[in-house]
């Protein structure tokens, strides 16, 4: 019923000439792209001259987390909900799951996603998961990603690939005709890119010069440059398609970059590839960054707490849908920040909880804008200790750090509504295996799925 009254005020809104105003969304997502690849962060020696100038002229989010691997980023940010309810194995999302993308066709967008997939080896998930139309790597079987990029697969055909093209242009190049056959209508369309994941390769821009003996740094720097390219082309077509005002454009990482990856920087702190890592701010904060020209808001930096799981709402709320009530979900909704809300109140902390893997035993913690704090009672300063090397003795510790450290192992502070339920978000480890975790006092109780 809700989709026939949708179809219908769609069709009256065509019939009346009234256009459909709502944004369009676009979220691109860099694989294994950490926070120090952006220069606009303080990322050294990375330069991503386009990224800086959208954060510029949007919004810079400096406090953005992920799952420290990809394939739990991946159901974590598409689902909108944490590792615990739905993380079953890596490469792999559960089919009986609800994405952005079922969310958003049903809210009357046209859905896309194109890039790279790994989660699951069966292309009718990609309908099955809401999305109208795809180009992708990775789906049925494991090629070339790059240079002489191998298969494909596009809306159902196989392209066997070995022809000599750049598998990032050629999946970038999908997306940028599915939004000029939508542009008069709202579209979604999500890209987890394949760039930057390791083998460092060169790319189409490579100097002359530089080889596949050349640092890991420096082919990466330029993947990461390319990865800048890219995003400067999927603006320069909505600009020429006149519909770049009304487009929501979000940019993050999957995670940390790749440990092999050394010489980074973030303003005074080294900043080593820390992928997979969930005890370092090197394996898990990534970049955010978002433009959306209509919303009104320019040039601003928040260190809200952000988690993967506070998309989906997002995206709903940019929507003006309503999710159904039977459709549980963790997020919270940062939609008012890119309209510049007055009454929009941040999130005060974020969670991360992580299997690994192979989800094995998890470990977890909850932060808020300067302190971190771990199962087990391992707290940390994670801005001016990125590399979690100084623990803080709370005996010992000033007054803003036992504040927050009290803040923290409130559970109070973390009781959220949730459909009518209410619950403390951080125990959500399997009974019997709470002996390490005297920090969250709700440890062993079953969390609902």
């Amino acid at each position: 019923m809700k989709k026939l009254l949708l179809c219908l005020l769609l069709l009256a809104l065509n019939t009346f000439g009234l256009a459909d105003e709502r944004p369009n969304i676009i979220l691109m997502m860099g694989d294994d792209l950490g926070y120090e690849t952006v220069s606009a962060n303080g990322g050294a020696p990375y330069k991503t001259p386009v990224l800086d100038k959208l954060a510029a002229e949007g919004l810079r989010f400096s406090n953005c987390v992920a799952q420290p691997l990809c394939t739990p980023t991946r159901v974590k940010v598409m689902t909108g909900r944490y590792n615990f309810r739905n993380y079953k194995e890596f490469g792999i999302l559960d089919p009986r799951e609800t994405t952005f993308g079922n969310v958003m066709r049903d809210a009357g967008y046209a859905t896309c996603i194109t890039g790279k997939w790994q989660l699951g080896r069966d292309r009718k998930l990609i309908d099955e998961f809401g999305f109208d139309e795809y180009c992708l790597w990775w789906l049925e079987n494991k090629s070339s990603r790059y240079n002489n990029v191998g298969e494909l697969i596009q809306n159902g055909e196989v392209l066997p690939g070995n022809k000599g093209e750049y598998g990032p242009d050629v999946v970038s190049n999908f997306m940028l005709d599915f939004i000029t056959r939508h542009k008069d209508e709202p579209f979604f369309c999500y890209y987890p890119m394949i760039l930057t994941h390791n083998p460092f390769e060169l790319t189409p821009d490579s100097p002359p010069g530089m080889t596949m003996k050349s640092p890991d740094l420096d082919r990466m720097a330029g993947m990461v440059a390319y990865t800048d390219k890219i995003i400067g082309k999927v603006i320069r077509h909505l600009e020429s398609l006149e519909i770049r005002d009304n487009t929501v454009i979000m940019f993050i990482g999957d995670n940390g970059t790749n440990k092999n990856i050394l010489g980074g920087k973030v303003g005074k702190h080294d900043w080593p590839g820390g992928k997979g890592s969930n005890f370092v701010e090197m394996g898990m904060r990534v970049p955010l960054i978002v433009s959306y020209p209509t919303g009104g808001v320019r040039g601003a930096v928040y260190d809200d707490p952000v988690d993967l799981t506070d998309f989906l709402p997002t995206f709903v709320e940019l929507g003006q849908y309503e999710l159904p009530q039977n459709l549980p979900h963790d997020g919270h909704s940062f939609a008012g920040r890119l309209t510049g809300d007055k009454a929009y109140k941040a999130h005060p902390w974020a969670y991360v909880g992580y299997y690994g893997k192979n989800r094995g035993d998890m470990s977890h913690f909850v932060r808020d804008k300067q302190f971190k704090l771990y199962e087990g009672g391992f707290f940390y300063d994670y801005i001016k200790d990125p590399a979690h090397a100084n623990p803080i003795k709370i005996k010992t510790a000033g007054k803003r750090a036992k504040a927050a450290h009290k803040s923290l192992l409130d559970p109070t502070q973390f009781q959220v509504n949730h459909h009518k339920r209410v619950r403390d978000p951080r125990p959500f480890h399997r009974k019997g295996h709470c002996e390490s975790q005297a920090a969250f006092p709700n440890c062993g109780q079953e969390a609902y799925n």
